[in-house]
């Protein structure tokens, strides 16, 4: 008889265990959407602070948790989130050296690192140039991406009207002025969706 009972008990606890295995939990609420559905709020008061952290945690609309991606202006490093390099309250300059041989020499597929060590850098100090030269277009470019190039030379800095051996490095000049009068600054700003750099102001 013991052995029965004995049976019946461990028969209903695997049966259990299987459901519970599939089941959906709620704490605050009857309908849980998730395998674990909590309505409130949540304290976990037991971490790991020893490991570097290199996930976000965060909630989608539905309240599902999830990763978050970190984004190309941001990093997180030893559990800090930093914008651009640490310090978003002034610009880094980077210096780009373009010798010139001849007058209106052409820079094709301009590679200013935007992608490597030049990342979330805005102004670019153009120097070196003799001659005056021209930028036919310049590569990296991604939605939203802001660059200055400020050319440091007495000499003209032109920006070519979508020529450039590569379409997606094109620019697109959409004025009429489109170079600088010996020392100046031209603004551009990489459009995602039509896939070139726009101008947005030239200055001398």
């Amino acid at each position: 008889m013991i052995k029965n009972y004995t049976l019946k008990a461990v028969c209903v606890a695997t049966l259990l265990f299987f459901q519970l295995g599939y089941a959906q939990v709620g704490i605050g609420t009857t309908n849980p959407l998730s395998t674990l559905h909590v309505q409130g709020t949540m304290r976990i008061t037991s971490t790991d602070n020893t490991t570097q952290t290199t996930k976000l945690a965060g909630t989608c609309d539905s309240g599902i948790v999830g990763d978050i991606k970190v984004g190309r202006n941001l990093s997180l490093v030893d559990n800090e989130l930093s914008a651009g390099d640490g310090d978003n309250s002034s610009y880094k300059v980077a210096a780009i050296r373009l010798t010139t041989t001849f007058s209106n020499q052409a820079f094709d597929n301009l590679d200013l690192q935007l992608e490597g060590a030049n990342d979330g850098v805005v102004i670019f100090r153009i120097y070196g140039s003799a001659h005056n030269f021209s930028i036919k277009g310049i590569q990296g470019g991604t939605d939203g991406r802001h660059i200055i190039l400020y050319n440091s030379s007495p000499v003209n800095m032109k920006m070519d009207h979508l020529i450039s051996s590569v379409p997606i490095n094109n620019i697109d000049t959409i004025g009429s002025s489109t170079s600088t009068s010996g020392i100046g600054t031209v603004e551009l700003v990489y459009d995602g969706s039509s896939s070139k750099w726009i101008v947005i102001s030239i200055r001398d």
